[in-house]
């Protein structure tokens, strides 16, 4: 029979822990010299996550190494929604304060690329948008396998239930749908999982003409575009618990409410290398890492029975490679580091929304000008919020919007779609930076993708996001950022040091088809603004201004004013070996035996959509894949599915109710077609039930009393090993099959 995961796990003795119960550590004697199943190096969106499911089974025991704080001090500006615009993190010790290379095509200088530093990571810091691209974009993942087993687990099917996985959605209220014209499809969403999506308790008037004027311009009407179809007009949820209107974080969802003795997070410290024993196999096994808090501090090592998961981003991840390594050769012995694994992929293929913005002032001064700007107004609203979880400090940017190249462009998008040149995309990519031929026949794959969706009225090519917030009082703004650029750049270590920051070059604009595009975006957004009811509002365009009308001019304010979305992915892509891929399809890294990248990193095509809903579902998908792997499967004689009878939930105070194992329960992803596994919990204490035959071997002493089953400790372990007495009986008694 082939059956699907569904694992529940619910803790008693956990449910009341709250965001101010401390679940991390800064003293390196709990990591160093110890071993743990599953190392995890970064703590932030997906490394928690992943972190939060691997720790659900008691029986493993899991660590998660973070470079930055646990937030703590940075308590009310990760927790308020608005204070990531207002106030923000930004250029703080949150922040891994990145710096690109210069940017020859886009302002010739230096971009700032802030991620996040500390538990939560990104999650922490960001704008809050929770959405994901359309179905053809997860589609194209699997098409871009060529067929690879697991493919499918990366498609639309696949992803779709992950994220769900990971999501707990409130509609916005009936009032404010009807007043701003939105809609929902609550089956698109999740309804169970650790991160709350919702929408702000407070919206500014002005909004009430986006969906108005979008639709007067031509655009649909988006139901929703978490069903797949993230093209036309909408409010996008944020990540706000409507509960006390607070963030709702990797942190605040997975990893505070629980109290899991069997996961261990350090932070204040970074991964220095992957450490590495004899090859297995003909792949290399990695056996644990090295980690410092600083360039002259004490190292310090740490052993991984099983795995070591990287989760440092699309940054982070490449850079901890190629200093163990893992990357391409000659680039890595010039700078006097042993290669592991020649990978030329590793730091490659790296990809970005280029963003602008088109600035006006508005009728009258209710925008985010107000709050930011009158301290007293800053006050009473702060009051308001920590009382009730309501007011201004609420609000975050949702209008949005996703017109194709049709929409953009008008009568003349097919022509333009018609003569995009892959072969002269793929040449000046490839020379701009030094690719390699494997990593080259992977993008031009992806570029024929691209080039269809040019072609396509159903895909989004730019984001239209309404900004409340100008640099003065009145201004508003609509910022306009393509999400399928042709161009590629790379993230490359330039010593042999983790704490010296990479090169990170993005190639902004190198190609021509992305300035086009953002061209034909700036003119569009000039029409938003002059077409009713949005022109009622408008007094004025202040930035750039309106005698900015001739195409080079317009093509030098969006090259002089281009800046990042905040959305790299690619770096260590999935794909094949021979097209540059870095993991394959269960996200193990070529030329390895246990070590995995779970983070965006991996994504090998943009979507048309931010990538926080996107990495939980990497992470929820790798949690999957991660327990199928080593875990396993217990044959039982019934014939029938135990009920999960557990149930978990944080508290008010944490800034995520929902629980990371409830998630599981409505929201079950496909983990394989031969295996089922069932979590449950009584008394705070978690057991399992697998269903199916893996490996068998048969245990003579795992016969119980009714009302009983068995929990292996460790089920990876060799036969030899397995005692009766490390097991927990939780079901009925029967003669049980463990697989190895």
């Amino acid at each position: 029979m082939h059956l699907a995961l569904v694992f529940a796990f619910a803790a008693a003795s956990a449910a009341a822990a709250s965001s101010s119960t401390k679940r991390s550590t800064t003293d390196p004697t709990q990591v160093a010299g110890k071993t743990f199943d599953f190392v995890i190096v970064g703590g932030g969106t997906a490394g928690l996550a992943l972190a939060g499911r691997l720790a659900e089974w008691s029986n493993v025991t899991v660590a998660v190494i973070e470079a930055g704080s646990d937030g703590s001090e940075f308590q009310d500006q990760i927790t308020i929604p608005g204070m990531s615009y207002l106030n923000g993190l930004t250029g703080s010790t949150y922040d891994w304060q990145y710096q690109t290379t210069p940017q020859t095509s886009a302002s010739g200088g230096q971009l700032s690329w802030p991620r996040g530093k500390g538990l939560g990571g990104s999650s922490a810091i960001n704008g809050g948008f929770w959405c994901r691209g359309s179905s053809a974009e997860y589609d194209a993942w699997q098409t871009l396998q060529n067929g690879a087993a697991g493919a499918d687990k990366w498609g639309w099917d696949g992803m779709q239930a992950a994220m769900n996985k990971a999501e707990t959605f409130t509609p916005m209220t009936d009032d404010d749908a009807a007043k701003f014209s939105v809609t929902h499809d609550v089956n698109a969403h999740g309804s169970s999982g650790p991160i709350h999506s919702s929408y702000s308790s407070y919206q500014y008037d002005h909004l009430t003409t986006w969906v108005p004027t979008m639709v007067a311009m031509g655009l649909d009407k988006t139901l929703d575009p978490a069903n797949g179809t993230n093209i036309g007009v909408t409010f996008t949820p944020s990540i706000i618990n409507p509960a006390n209107g607070s963030r709702s974080d990797s942190n605040f969802g997975y990893i505070a409410p629980y109290a899991r003795p069997n996961l261990v997070i350090l932070t204040g410290y970074q991964v220095t290398k992957v450490n590495w024993n004899d090859t297995t196999e003909g792949a290399a096994v990695a056996s644990g890492v090295s980690f410092a808090a600083n360039a002259g501090g004490t190292v310090y090592s740490v052993t991984a029975a099983k795995e070591v998961i990287l989760s440092g981003g699309t940054i982070g991840s490449p850079q901890i490679l190629q200093l163990s390594g893992v990357g391409d050769k000659t680039m890595l012995t010039g700078l006097g580091i042993s290669s592991v694994v020649d990978l030329p992929g590793v730091g490659a293929n790296l990809q970005d929304h280029v963003s602008d913005s088109l600035y006006m002032q508005a009728t009258d001064n209710n925008t985010w000008a107000a709050l930011k700007d009158d301290q007293t107004l800053w006050a009473d609203q702060l009051a308001i919020w920590k009382q009730s979880g309501t007011g201004m400090w609420t609000y975050w940017n949702e209008a949005t919007a996703y017109p194709s190249i049709a929409d953009l462009m008008g009568t003349d998008a097919s022509s333009w779609a018609s003569g995009i040149d892959v072969a002269g995309a793929l040449t000046t990519s490839a020379q701009a930076s030094s690719f390699d031929s494997t990593v080259q026949a992977g993008i031009k794959a992806q570029y024929a993708i691209i080039a269809e969706w040019a072609a396509s009225s159903t895909i989004g090519q730019v984001e239209l996001i309404f900004n409340m917030f100008g640099s003065a009082a009145s201004q508003i703004g609509i910022q306009f950022c393509i999400q399928h650029p042709f161009s590629r750049g790379y993230v490359r270590i330039t010593s042999a040091s983790v704490f010296d920051y990479p090169d990170i070059n993005p190639n902004y604009l190198s190609i021509s088809y992305d300035l086009d595009v953002m061209r034909a975006a700036f003119k569009y957004v000039r029409q938003i603004i002059a077409t009713e009811p949005m022109k009622d509002m408008i007094v004025g365009e202040t930035l750039p201004g309106t005698g900015t009308t001739a195409d080079g001019d317009i093509d030098t304010y969006v090259e002089n004013y281009a800046s990042t979305e905040y959305h790299p992915c690619g770096t260590n892509s999935m794909l094949p070996k021979e097209s540059g891929g870095v993991v394959d399809t269960t996200l193990m890294v070529y030329g390895t035996k246990n070590l995995r990248v779970v983070d965006v990193s991996i994504v090998p095509l943009h979507v048309s959509a931010h990538l926080m809903a996107t990495a939980y579902g990497v992470a929820e998908n790798a949690a999957d894949i991660i327990k199928a792997a080593h875990f396993a499967v217990v044959n039982t004689t019934t014939s029938s599915d135990p009920s999960d009878s557990g149930s978990g939930s944080g508290s008010d105070g944490s800034g995520s109710t929902g629980s990371a194992g409830d998630a599981a329960k409505t929201n079950a992803s496909t983990l394989s077609t031969s295996t089922k596994v069932i979590i449950g919990a009584a008394s705070g204490v978690a057991a399992l039930v697998l269903l199916g035959v893996r490996r068998p071997y048969i245990h003579s002493s795992f016969t119980h009393s009714p009302a009983c089953f068995v929990v292996p400790r460790i089920l990876l372990s060799p036969p030899e090993s397995r005692q009766a007495s490390s097991c927990v009986c939780l079901w009925e008694g029967r003669r049980v099959v463990c697989g190895g």
